[in-house]
């Protein structure tokens, strides 16, 4: 990936190994973008198909000078234009000369990508895999793509699926028309879900920032259930070159070239164009003569769904704009939900155009939104009261083990090596389901999750045939009207290991006060965040001088005073054990933030709450965080949560170096946070997590790598794949490092099915971090 400068005698820009090179995305300008925003009223212009100017996603750039700014705009709300430079005569980029100059290094990155795709393809060809396919959304990005593949692969070697997810804009159909005719000898084929968007909107609820089922259901599922039918093999493996790109996102930076199963456990995913930029990617554009979504020509920085939760407010104005007839029915759909909050309807434009909408959790204020399934525990027993369609239940369940009818309602199943009694009754269309739930083994629980999902799945499935995909063996279908799970079940559980079991279930269920409850004290920082001054105050003072030291404000000091209890630094202002291990590595030292990080997550409210909720490589506006809070708090008791999260992000190494809050600034306000992952995780902190852990747990010592990454917030214990971001091989590969290094700290076995690991109890937390 080069960087560029840009070049006044072309218009256009040269790439450059230069690093102090200009960095930022571009795009070209055309004439119609230049036209939507009223530019004409400024400047001079042929109405030319070449570019005329560039911009830096809002600014504007002609021959190297920023010339206007735009700024804001939203669903309903045009831009505010600001031109630096009036009564201008715009020349066309001389694109032949800028390609020119661009050649030898741009020859480079292409001759490069032409090899990777080649070899990948040898790669897997020679690990059996079924198919190979190109993603082709009808983007910029997937045009390059597929023109590379085209060129780097025999065309009968792969296949060309296009997802119509229903939601597209006029455009998009063109470009997939015109790819067609470019390409008269590829095998084009569209994937399509038996469901139309409009409906799925009206079943699951207009999907949000942490509610993204629409990928599933209508992208990445129906394709593969198409190469399911084309290849006629229900356990196929398919290999994916997609067009995902590094620059787009912080998450998508951490990406490698090939993962296997990230998305689908019968995927492979090639992210060819990982390390290409937009200047790299127009150049091919251009040079190549690809045609261009029209979309663009209107400004588009991406295209995608007319209506999506992760579109910026700059496509809304755009896609509402120009293509009106597509957005209507999708803001229909979130008006009318929108009712449920706001009975004036100034508020819900206001709420639509400031995109509150997108910061949905789950299923409160909609139309649809309930529970489904109601869960009550009385001492050992665990009473499920399904309300929804329960006929499948018989069905699902057999994806755990086969069931055994007991007499009286009750039936049993084995689940490793235990079997389970549990009863089901019909009263009044209501399913009542029973089950003791005293065992506490990591199968135990293990079990009972699995168990409390298939109850979800039967009242919440809405036959989005998401689940199919997830089923390697090909042993569940699913129809129009009924669940069928044959008998080569392999009983692996992947369709069912997912939050609440269903995308439904997860869309729609309604918090029933239980968590609201746990979120008392969440401000009691006094709105101040844990700030890496203070701490060096406290180590250089020390803790008896510190208490009476003077160097914080009353509030400041109270608010500090709750940080450093609640990381396990002091107890009754008097420092811990733990807390002189912390003193020891200092505040410039990442480990011991990262140590303080992991205690605030089981110590901390408003933490451990961020922690749960907020997904990884998501932005989430500050707005919509205060939401998610929840209505049992009133907004200023939010408002000084989220403040004194925002403030310990920007003062301290918790935001960017742990990742835990990468944010986005206007001015010195954070409007935004993305959760990344730690990039380089000490192994000694993740043992001290892994203990901490285990001692939230009732002292269990003993459990599997898979139980530890199953994110279940109703356990005690947190696992550091949660808390640091840590994938599953990643988290392996450290662990049997540490019992390599530390063995009499842990031991571990990942040999064929087992994958136990094992903490030495004699061991205590100080004892660790003594080893860092």
């Amino acid at each position: 990936m080069y960087n560029y400068e840009w070049d006044s005698e072309t218009g256009g820009y040269v790439l450059t190994t230069i690093m102090s090179g200009i960095t930022r995305q571009l795009r070209p300008v055309f004439y119609e973008e230049l036209e939507l925003l009223g530019f004409n009223k400024y400047w001079r212009y042929t109405k030319t198909d070449k570019p005329l100017l560039w911009a830096q996603t809002r600014r504007y750039i002609y021959k190297g000078r920023l010339v206007a700014e735009v700024n804001s705009g939203g669903l309903y709300t045009s831009p505010d234009v600001k031109v630096h430079e009036n009564d201008l005569e715009l020349q066309p980029v001389d694109v032949t000369a800028m390609i020119a100059k661009n050649k030898p290094l741009h020859d480079g990155v292409v001759q490069s990508t032409l090899e990777t795709i080649y070899r990948i393809f040898k790669e897997y060809k020679a690990k059996k895999i079924d198919v190979f396919y190109v993603a082709f959304s009808g983007g910029k990005d997937s045009l390059v793509l597929l023109d590379l593949v085209q060129r780097a692969l025999p065309h009968n070697e792969f296949k060309v699926v296009f997802s119509d997810t229903t939601m597209e804009v006029p455009d998009t159909y063109v470009a997939v028309e015109l790819a067609k005719k470019r390409w008269p000898t590829l095998e084009f084929h569209t994937s399509k879900s038996h469901m139309d968007a409009k409906e799925t909107w009206e079943l699951f609820g207009p999907p949000s920032r942490t509610q993204r089922w629409c990928c599933g259901v209508h992208k990445s599922a129906p394709a593969i259930l198409l190469l399911r039918q084309l290849v006629g093999k229900a356990d196929l493996k398919a290999l994916v070159f997609d067009g995902v790109r590094a620059e787009e996102s912080d998450s998508r930076s951490g990406y490698s070239l090939v993962s296997d199963g990230d998305k689908h456990v019968t995927q492979v995913n090639c992210h060819t164009l990982l390390d290409w930029n937009t200047a790299e990617l127009y150049l091919y554009i251009l040079e190549n003569d690809l045609l261009l979504n029209n979309a663009y020509r209107y400004g588009a920085i991406r295209v995608g769904c007319s209506m999506c939760p992760m579109a910026s407010s700059w496509w809304e104005y755009i896609a509402n704009s120009v293509y009106h007839e597509c957005t209507h029915s999708f803001v229909d759909i979130i008006d009318n939900n929108a009712k449920q909050k706001f009975s004036v309807t100034a508020d819900r434009i206001k709420y639509l155009n400031t995109g509150g909408w997108k910061g949905r959790v789950a299923g409160r204020y909609l139309n649809i939104g309930d529970n489904g399934v109601i869960e009550q525990y009385d001492g050992k027993m665990l009473t499920m009261y399904i309300l929804g369609k329960h006929a499948d239940w018989r069905e699902w369940i057999k994806t755990i083990g086969d069931v055994v009818s007991e007499g009286n309602n009750n039936y049993s199943i084995k689940y490793k090596n235990y079997v389970y009694i549990f009863n089901v009754e019909e009263v009044n269309n209501v399913l009542k389901v029973s089950i003791e739930n005293y065992l506490i083994t990591k199968d135990s629980i293990r079990f009972i999750y699995l168990f409390k999902n298939v109850y979800n799945k039967a009242a919440y499935c809405v036959r989005c045939k998401v689940c199919m995909v997830e089923c390697k063996h090909g042993a569940l279908n699913i129809d129009s009207d009924r669940v069928s799970v044959h008998d080569t079940c392999k009983h692996c559980e992947s369709c069912l290991d997912k939050k609440k079991g269903c995308l439904a279930a997860k869309s729609l269920h309604v918090s029933e006060g239980r968590g609201n409850m746990s979120l008392k004290g969440i401000d009691r920082y006094r709105h101040f965040g844990f700030r890496k001054e203070w701490l060096e105050y406290f180590i250089d003072l020390g803790n008896d001088k510190f208490w009476s030291c003077g160097k914080l404000g009353k509030y400041q000091f109270d608010g500090f005073k709750v940080w450093l209890k609640e990381s396990g630094i002091t107890s009754s202002n008097s420092i811990t054990p733990l807390g002189t291990e912390i003193v020891r590595l200092g505040a410039n030292d990442i480990r011991g933030w990262a140590i303080i990080f992991n205690n605030l997550v089981y110590s901390s409210t408003i933490v451990r709450w961020y922690v749960q909720s907020i997904d990884f490589g998501i932005e989430y506006k500050i707005i919509d965080i205060i939401t998610m809070l929840g209505d049992n708090h009133s907004i200023s008791t939010r408002e000084n949560a989220v403040m004194s999260l925002k403030e310990t992000f920007k003062t301290s190494p918790i935001g960017i170096e742990l990742g835990v809050g990468v944010y986005e600034l206007k001015g010195k306000a954070i409007m935004a946070v993305t959760r990344t992952a730690w990039r380089e995780p000490d192994p000694v902190v993740i043992l001290y997590s892994l203990y901490k852990f285990a001692e939230a747990g009732d002292g269990y010592y003993s459990f599997t790598l898979t139980e530890l990454i199953n994110d279940n917030r109703q356990r005690a214990g947190i696992s550091p794949a949660r808390i640091f971001g840590i994938g599953k091989d990643q988290l392996k590969q450290i662990v049997q490092g540490l019992a390599i290094d530390y063995p009499d700290f842990i031991g571990a076995a990942f040999n064929k099915d087992l994958d136990n690991i094992n903490l030495r109890k004699e061991k205590t937390l100080p004892d660790v971090l003594k080893l860092l």
